[in-house]
Formats: structure tokens, sequence, C-alpha cells
């Protein structure tokens, strides 16, 4: 059994570019995300690959508590739950950062896509290729 010690710990990745989408979907799940979470996420995610330890943190996702984001009813779209997860992003002391684990993805559990309300690549300096720490934070 994983404790919440080794799931608070610092997971590490690789930035890289998404297929474009993230704006679209978070612009879309805006209002629920405001409601949720407390504020309106910056239109577009921050995707990386977990380079280690991808095992361990999917086993984490499984046992916190996430915050379960409705989709929007919008006609003739199929839009699912997405899962939010409390996260730090090493470096970056804002609290409004937040892992989102869409029901319906492409991505599979190696990578993670991050929420926040700026432009995280622009505050960090971020590129792809560079890596990042980040961590869930758990109680």
């Amino acid at each position: 059994m994983l404790l919440s010690e080794e799931c608070n710990s610092y997971f590490e990745g690789v930035v890289f570019s998404g297929v474009g989408e993230g704006a679209f979907y978070v612009s879309l799940y805006t209002r629920r995300f405001l409601e949720k979470l407390g504020f309106r996420p910056y239109p577009g995610t921050l995707n990386v690959k977990v380079l280690d330890r991808t095992r361990e943190l999917s086993l984490c996702l499984s046992r916190v508590k996430p915050i379960v984001i409705e989709p929007p009813e919008i006609p003739g779209m199929r839009l699912g739950l997405v899962y939010a997860y409390p996260a730090e992003i090493e470096g970056f002391l804002d609290t409004s950062v937040y892992i989102v684990k869409p029901l319906i993805t492409i991505y599979k559990s190696d990578v993670v896509e991050f929420i926040a309300t700026v432009r995280l690549r622009d505050i960090l300096g971020l590129r792809d290729g560079d890596k990042l720490r980040f961590r869930l934070l758990v109680a």
C-alpha cells in the first residue's frame, strides 16, 4: 500500500506539445472548473510525459479522491467526466494547479495534463523537452 507521503513525493516528466485540443476542451469546461475548483483556468493544458514511477503515480491517483468535474451538456457532443487532483509544480508557488484526467482521452497513463490560472509554459519558461518535477497534494 502506498502511503500519503509516497504519493506526495515528486515525480519527474518531460514537457511536450499535445494535439492542440486542450484549449478547446478547457474552454468548454471553464464554468464547471470555476464552480468546482474556484478559479477560471487558462484555456489550455500543460502536457507532461512521466519519465519513471508511472505505475506508482497511477496507483496514487487511484487512491486519492478526485474532484469530479461533470461535463457540460452540448447537443451533438460526447463529453465525459474530468477528474481533477490538486498538484504542485516544483518552483511554482501558485496553489491553483491541478492535474486533470479526462475520462475520454487519447493519452496513456504516463501522461498528465495540468491546468492553472496562467499559461504555465510562459510563467515557467518551459519548452518541449524540458524536464519538470511535480507532486500530488495529498492530505
